[in-house]
């Protein structure tokens, strides 16, 4: 079964989503990534249970799109913007050097497959039969199951890490701005609400509107 429903609300309007970035904790805006990586991950699952029939076709489409698009953007902004932070902020620290790396090539050879995984879930998403459904099941298994626990060891090392060395102004301003320079088209904020739907939190809002954690 799918590990968790994705807990996620939906903000109004061009002046709130900008208000949010401008005051946001940015070390946040990765934690609402991972939340939508598992949600992707369910998305996943759901598909593979569903074989050897013919999955749903819009899920095979969400999860061709995020494989294609959203993986690769978040692992830019880790690798592109978090890590190198951290490098710096901890340079005599070899544990943190070593899990950064060790995140790195869990990250290329994570994208490789996700893209071969695409590929494959193209032939669902246009209603055909998948090419040989027990190899693309074996493969949505390993996936998603290497990518959950990819998140949670990020959440339990990087996260932590980041919010006891990143405390200076300069480094959370340019987390910040990669935060909020990052595109959001409004075609991706209808996948990502999508996804939420497709796990039983769909919000009135409607599509077109980002989304950050539910307010406890």
């Amino acid at each position: 079964m799918p590990s968790q429903p994705l807990h996620l609300r939906l903000v109004e309007a061009d002046e709130a989503i900008s208000n949010l970035v401008d005051a946001m904790d940015p070390i946040s805006a990765f934690e609402v990534d991972h939340v939508l990586k598992l949600g992707l991950c369910d998305v996943l699952e759901s598909i593979a249970d569903a074989l050897p029939h013919t999955a749903d076709t819009s899920l095979a489409t969400i999860a061709v799109r995020i494989l294609r698009n959203g993986l690769p953007e978040h692992v830019a902004l880790e690798e592109g913007h978090l890590f190198p932070l951290l490098r710096r902020r901890n340079a005599g620290d070899q544990s943190c050097q070593k899990i950064l790396l060790q995140l790195e090539h869990e990250h290329g050879s994570d994208e490789a497959f996700a893209y071969e995984i695409a590929d494959e879930l193209e032939q669902i998403a246009e209603a055909k039969a998948p090419k040989n459904a027990e190899m693309l099941g074996y493969m949505l298994r390993g996936f998603f199951v290497s990518l959950r626990r990819h998140i949670r060891w990020e959440n339990a090392t990087v996260i932590p890490l980041a919010r006891r060395t990143l405390t200076a102004e300069a480094d959370i301003t340019q987390l910040r701005e990669a935060v909020a320079a990052r595109t959001l088209t409004g075609d991706g904020l209808q996948i990502l609400e999508t996804v939420s739907a497709a796990n039983g939190n769909r919000d009135p809002g409607g599509p077109g509107y980002p989304l950050v954690p539910n307010e406890k």
